[in-house]
């Protein structure tokens, strides 16, 4: 976490009178800060700090057993006063299990859920209809790439994927160490027919019936079509984002739908 850079954000934001600084942000472990009129930044102190204390325990495990052993074949030393072949093979051979944990555990890959960032675009094949995407930014803060990422909306009653913004990265990303991928979550209607005519028949609407276009849509895991094709959100005032990979933890945030300001706000994570 850079905390002086975005400190230093906002120190800007504030001086071209963007943002003004909360009096008690400090004592919150996640606070959303809306700079330039289209991007989040998020400070994150409690999931670095989980973070921390999960590599500490895997590096832990790894020593404590790597000088268990260490201590074992010294012992045998002392004690029979000399190397036994026998037990060093076997102790040269339990010393590569922690190594390699220690190993992986310091080069996995590790899933963070960044940010929020908005884009105005027009969903499907219409130029009639314009949305504000809402893509959540998705880092790998680890030493090696994430394989095989997928994003999910969780509302409670069914889990369904979205797409990534880079349609070579769908349905499942690959996201570099120390890079980022954007998952495009959700979009709200900014303007556009309110209706369209139906034309051909639909579950409980018949041909030329008008149809209401939905407020709030999400992607499949493939791509956005047309607003009517897409998932509608409307009515739902919070769910969950879920990142899983091959070879890393999986990561879940909640998400709050601010209808006003047309945006998503990342709650509690769970990095």
């Amino acid at each position: 976490m850079t905390f002086w850079n975005e400190d230093r954000i906002i120190d800007e934001a504030e001086n071209r009178g963007e943002y003004k600084r909360s009096t008690c942000y400090q004592l919150y472990p996640q606070q959303l800060l809306r700079i330039k009129g289209n991007f989040i930044c998020i400070f994150e102190l409690n999931s670095d700090i989980k973070m921390d204390i999960l590599f500490f325990i895997r590096y832990g495990i790894s020593i404590l057993s790597g000088i268990i052993i260490i201590v074992g074949l010294l012992s045998s030393v002392y004690i029979l006063k000399e190397l036994n072949p026998v037990i060093a093979a076997i102790g040269g051979l339990l010393f590569t299990i922690p190594l390699r944990l220690f190993w992986l555990s310091y080069m996995m890959p590790v899933l963070k859920i960044k940010g929020v960032e908005t884009v105005w675009f027009n969903p499907g094949d219409h130029p009639d209809w314009r949305y504000l995407a809402n893509r959540i930014i998705v880092e790998n803060s680890g030493r090696s790439a994430t394989k095989n990422c997928k994003g999910y909306i969780d509302t409670g009653k069914r889990k369904v994927r979205v797409c990534w913004m880079v349609p070579a990265e769908r349905p499942n990303a690959t996201i570099n160490a120390h890079d980022e991928e954007r998952l495009d979550f959700c979009a709200f209607y900014i303007n556009g027919p309110t209706h369209r005519k139906l034309k051909v028949k639909t579950i409980g609407k018949d041909e030329g019936e008008m149809q209401e276009i939905p407020k709030i849509i999400a992607p499949t895991e493939e791509k956005w079509y047309n607003p009517w094709e897409c998932r509608p959100l409307d009515g739902i005032e919070e769910c969950k984002v879920l990142i899983t990979a091959d070879n890393a933890d999986p990561v879940e945030a909640t998400i709050k739908f601010n209808i006003e300001k047309k945006e998503i706000e990342i709650g509690d994570k769970q990095n």
